[in-house]
């Protein structure tokens, strides 16, 4: 039987590492991912120019192997939702959630009925093909979908407290860089005004059951985060790897030529 391991982690208390993809577009992500000691693979198609079918064969393998696929969607449209779900994501990471009627909206494409309003789809790779009853697949499809609402504006902030209260989000993720620009401090993103989010989100998250989720990308740092709650952690993405990587293997093979100049001048 299909099965959600970060959800499933996150309900016992433990941590969920989750490593983004911007880049790679093939199904060796979910296998680099599994790899280097990643949980679950968090596929932003907001920002990169994959198709979905590529998305597709990323959570397919991602769940194959035991990680928890997540896609970031463009938008909270119905088809964008759906569409993510569909291709084999057990999770969404919604973007600019702010208001509970925006997470109750998200939730509502993510969910099928009686919880939402998600076209039926049964055969599909979340349940690795298992041709099961209608009311058993949607009712399991249900239980395994993961939904992520993304804080990235100063309403969204204020509202964050009745966005977690929304049945069927499942994790509140706070936007460093979005926020702070929308704050008027680009790239600040440990003013104490991102402080002051994160903890309210965090606040939020212990009230309702949920769980918040720490950034790499800014914010607090992660012991900050993991002291106000946060078991979802998000890594670096796969450029930033790939950069961090290669500055330290050019920078050793510079001193390698400059040890060596050194040696031959003598």
């Amino acid at each position: 039987m299909s099965a959600n391991p970060a959800k499933a982690k996150l309900a016992a208390g433990e941590f969920v590492l989750c490593m983004s993809l911007r880049q790679l577009r093939s199904a060796d992500a979910a296998l680099i991912a599994q790899a280097a000691g990643f949980d679950a693979v968090y596929i932003d198609l907001e920002h990169a120019a994959m198709t979905i079918a590529e998305a597709s064969n990323i959570c397919i393998a991602a769940s194959a192997l035991g990680l928890t696929p997540f896609i970031r969607v463009r938008s909270p449209a119905a088809a964008d939702i759906a569409g993510a779900l569909d291709a084999g994501a057990l999770g969404v990471i919604v973007p600019h959630v702010a208001s509970a009627a925006d997470a109750a909206e998200a939730v509502r494409h993510a969910k099928f009925p009686a919880m939402g309003s998600r076209s039926v789809s049964v055969l599909n790779p979340a349940m690795r093909y298992q041709s099961l009853p209608l009311g058993e697949s949607i009712a399991r499809q249900n239980e395994l979908t993961m939904v992520v609402a993304m804080i990235e504006t100063p309403q969204g902030a204020k509202e964050v407290d009745s966005i977690a209260a929304v049945p069927g989000i499942d994790v509140i993720m706070v936007g460093p860089n979005d926020l702070s620009a929308e704050l008027g401090i680009p790239g600040k993103t440990k003013d104490p005004a991102i402080r002051e989010v994160y903890e309210r989100a965090g606040r939020a998250c212990r009230a309702h059951g949920k769980s918040l989720a720490a950034n790499s990308s800014g914010g607090p740092d992660f012991s900050e985060v993991i002291a106000m709650g946060a078991r979802f952690i998000l890594g670096s993405n796969d450029v930033g790897y790939l950069l961090a990587g290669a500055r330290q293997g050019a920078a050793a093979i510079r001193e390698a030529i400059s040890s060596s100049s050194k040696g031959a001048s003598k």
